[in-house]
């Protein structure tokens, strides 16, 4: 693997560490009513969305053009709901509003969680975990637990979505560690390890600028 690969595996495993922090910080800053602080830390985890997008695209794109290509492309409507999501918070921190807007505005804040956070990365962590699969990127287990992981968080958010299971209850929770798990071990080895060199995308000439992780 090449120093710019190594850098942009690096960057990438930092982002998703970075992603993790700011959405757990956000969740407990806006517990603590600290808006502003919660609309910066969704801010920060809407441009590491959007990191680990396009440095993944950079990465595997020899291994499946168009599986990496769809990640990117989830990644970044993934940032886009988040900041989108930040609005209603944004419109409580302007002007004081009556208990009834307050809770609807919040609801509109819960309703992005679900479907960015949620449906959205359900369905890229399945695309990921299949692409990473598939390169031999990364350890066979790994990329399995983002396949499953990702099948478990999209289950739980139709579930959710549904009204068959409590929004963000025990269930949901459970069903979204998978992924945590997945992400955590994905950035701790992209930063130890990189990408490995005998992915499947090192059989085929890189196209399109790709780096060959050989080099």
């Amino acid at each position: 693997m090449n120093d710019i690969a190594r850098t942009y595996a690096r960057t990438t495993g930092a982002l998703y560490l970075v992603t993790h922090v700011t959405s757990v910080g956000a969740v407990a800053a806006y517990g603590a009513g600290a808006l502003t602080l919660g609309l910066a830390l969704e801010f920060l985890l809407a441009l590491g969305c959007l990191g680990t997008g396009i440095l993944l695209w950079l990465l595997l794109r020899a291994s499946g053009p168009a599986r990496a290509a769809t990640f990117v492309a989830l990644r970044g409507l993934e940032a886009a709901v988040i900041l989108a999501g930040t609005l209603p918070m944004v419109a409580r921190t302007l002007a004081p509003l009556s208990a009834e807007a307050t809770s609807a505005l919040t609801a509109v804040h819960t309703a992005s969680f679900l479907v960015g956070q949620g449906l959205v990365i359900g369905v890229n962590t399945i695309v990921l975990g299949s692409l990473l699969l598939s390169s031999g990127a990364v350890p066979r287990a790994l990329a399995i637990l983002g396949m499953v992981g990702g099948a478990l968080v999209l289950t739980s958010d139709l579930a959710q979505l549904f009204g068959l299971i409590p929004l963000n209850g025990m269930i949901a929770g459970i069903c979204a560690l998978p992924v945590f798990a997945f992400e955590i071990w994905l950035a701790v080895y992209l930063i130890v390890r990189g990408i490995r060199p005998q992915s499947r995308a090192d059989l085929a000439p890189a196209a399109d600028g790709a780096f060959d992780p050989r080099s």
